[in-house]
């Protein structure tokens, strides 16, 4: 990869890389200006924008591509760790934040100071020393949301006081996979019969046997191991292409790795100009666009230096594979009135 740095005029189409390969010329553009922990792509096929969270911040942050714009949210509730639009709704989105998993109600197209909410449902209890982190919503509609302890002022991660939780329209949340230390990226396959999971710390992918129709996972193996291959860093947020190879972003390690799981070969990697890149996923009209996430929270002055756009939103074009529509989350097809709703 040769890095380079050229002017354009929009301040948020800033080309950073360029990759030769052998059937395309992959580029990665900065799409936003440098935030703090920036996590959790979701890009909304109904409305072309892409969904983003700010961790520590608490922001929920939206990007119209078309424009470069992008307005934010701010959830008072907590750290916000991830968000999904709710189905057949223009303004609810379902959010994890703090412990709980809350309905904000946003529009999107302006800043918000004091967005709406109502908690839905408690993940884990008041007294845990947990916050929520990475989750998606599977076929069903039912939103897998993950748990881990809360960071220490050096960034160290207490182990095994996370989990993995299934929530579906009775919004009981169901323990799936604990203890875990950071319950990170998800993702199902387009066949709808295999669940790929992350704990960052292990270093590995994990698959598991998915059954659709009563959203149970079996079976685990490993079908990916970083601890085999030249890379620093922990595997973070994940997605999967039409193909079934997923595309996993790699915190401290400043890339996107391409891994065939059936074969578990490393396919590809993509240099992002962060250290801590945390996840992906396919956006644009075609889905064939990838957006990449990546942290700027406490790093040191150098680092600051060496990658001065972390925190930033990056978008890989000309990878030459497409990836699918996210689902939304299924809420009993009912939405909220305005006198459920908590302004707070």
């Amino acid at each position: 990869m040769r890095s380079i740095i050229c002017k354009y005029v929009s301040l948020t189409c800033v080309l950073v890389g360029l990759v030769h390969s052998e059937e395309a010329l992959v580029t990665v553009e900065k799409v936003t200006e440098p935030y703090g922990l920036s996590e959790g792509p979701h890009w909304e096929h109904r409305t072309q924008k892409l969904y983003f969270v700010d961790i520590y911040n608490q922001y929920i942050r939206r990007l119209d591509t078309a424009t470069g714009v992008v307005t934010s949210a701010y959830v008072e509730h907590g750290p916000v760790g991830v968000v999904v639009p709710v189905d057949d709704t223009s303004d609810e989105l379902a959010v994890g934040s703090g412990k709980d998993l809350i309905l904000v109600t946003w529009e999107g197209d302006v800043d918000t100071k004091k967005v709406p909410f109502k908690v839905l449902t408690s993940i884990e209890s008041s007294s845990s020393d947990t916050r929520v982190n990475d989750g998606k919503v599977d076929s069903s509609g039912r939103f897998w949301i993950g748990t881990m302890g809360n960071e220490k002022v050096n960034g160290d991660v207490p182990p095994k006081r996370g989990s993995l939780y299934r929530i579906d329209d009775t919004l009981e949340p169901k323990k799936e996979i604990s203890p875990v230390t950071i319950s990170n990226g998800l993702v199902w396959n387009i066949e709808d019969n295999t669940f790929y999971y992350i704990d960052s710390p292990t270093r590995q992918i994990a698959a598991y046997d998915y059954d659709p129709n009563n959203g149970t996972i079996s079976n685990k193996r490993i079908v990916f191991d970083l601890n085999k291959i030249n890379m620093e860093g922990v595997p973070d947020g994940m997605t999967i292409d039409t193909d079934g190879n997923l595309w996993i972003a790699v915190y401290g390690g400043h890339h996107v790795i391409h891994v065939n799981p059936k074969t578990q070969k490393l396919l590809k990697k993509v240099k992002i100009p962060a250290e801590n890149v945390t996840s992906v996923t396919f956006g644009g009209p075609l889905l064939d666009i990838l957006y990449v996430t990546t942290a700027g929270h406490n790093l040191s002055a150098e680092q600051r230096k060496k990658t001065p756009y972390a925190g930033s939103v990056f978008a890989v074009k000309g990878l030459g594979v497409y990836g699918n529509i996210a689902n939304s989350f299924m809420l009993n097809g009912r939405k909220q009135s305005d006198e459920e709703k908590t302004d707070v």
